[in-house]
């Protein structure tokens, strides 16, 4: 298989030839690339060649900086092809538009989505905290159409996006809810048999929300980034201490690690279900 190494052999001297990207996320017909400092001259070489490998890609982005702000986007800085921001994309069966200047996505985190999709039951009420545009949401409306699917995002770009993509994939199962997770949650007391947290960065500040929105017996997916040594320990020493403010019991389901993020920091997911504490009589 053809790669960008392959292409700029002939162009990029051989001693920075080992800091060529070897990978990117690719999202409908646009490509995000991360370029290191000692490749960044050859920026438009190296985008002319992804636009050769990748025909259906149009666009080429280059990550400007990293993820910041309550929305947690980034800058993009344009390389080569059309000069937009915005795409289409599919996954699993479900088809999406968003701006990937103005929302938050990961294609990483597509297998993820289904595993929690092929988890969820006929008949429950799924509650997606932070939304986006709606991947969880919609791939698990999708998947199983027999469940209710709320999804809560404050980002309003991204809300929007998300309320098309429902009527894109004409879905009567899923909602898309602009706000705040420890507003709204109130509204949801009790209403979900499971609950999403795939804030990876500082999810645990809404644990008690989710507590709040737990029926007795909801499944929660609670995300953070960990260090690879101990990938587990801290986010479990959160949701127990989450679940003592709240006066009631956990019980841990399932530890998966998500997907390496940094050196020595990965993404993980800790499943488990909130469990009534027995009354004394």
């Amino acid at each position: 298989m053809v790669s960008i190494l392959d292409l700029l052999s002939s162009q990029v001297p051989k001693a920075r030839q080992p800091y060529l990207p070897r990978s990117y996320d690719l999202l409908g017909s646009i490509a995000i690339v991360d370029i290191k400092p000692e490749v960044r001259k050859y920026s438009k070489k190296i985008a002319q060649a992804i636009l050769e490998l990748h025909k259906p890609v149009r666009t080429v982005l280059q990550k400007a900086s990293a993820m910041h702000g309550t929305y947690r986007v980034r800058k993009l800085k344009w390389l080569a092809g059309e000069k937009t921001t915005e795409t289409a994309y599919k996954e699993h069966g479900v088809n999406m538009r968003l701006d990937v200047a103005k929302t938050y996505f990961s294609v990483r985190l597509s297998n993820e989505r289904l595993r929690i999709a092929e988890r969820v039951k006929p008949g429950e009420n799924v509650l997606v905290f932070f939304a986006g545009v709606g991947p969880f949401a919609l791939v698990i409306a999708k998947k199983q159409p027999r469940c209710s699917v709320i999804g809560i995002e404050l980002n309003p770009h991204a809300t929007r996006y998300f309320k098309e993509n429902v009527l894109l994939n004409k879905l009567q199962n899923c909602t898309a809810v602009k706000g705040d997770v420890k507003r709204l949650a109130r509204k949801y007391k009790g209403w979900a048999h499971r609950i999403l947290m795939p804030l990876p960065k500082g999810a645990e500040d809404f644990l008690d929300a989710a507590f709040l929105a737990a029926k007795h017996g909801c499944v929660v997916h609670f995300y953070q980034f960990a260090k690879a040594e101990d990938p587990f320990g801290d986010a479990k020493e959160k949701i127990l201490a989450a679940a003592k403010r709240n006066k009631c019991n956990v019980k841990i389901l399932n530890e998966k690690t998500v997907r390496p993020y940094a050196p020595k920091i990965v993404q993980v997911c800790v499943d488990f279900k909130k469990i009534r504490v027995p009354t004394l009589r």
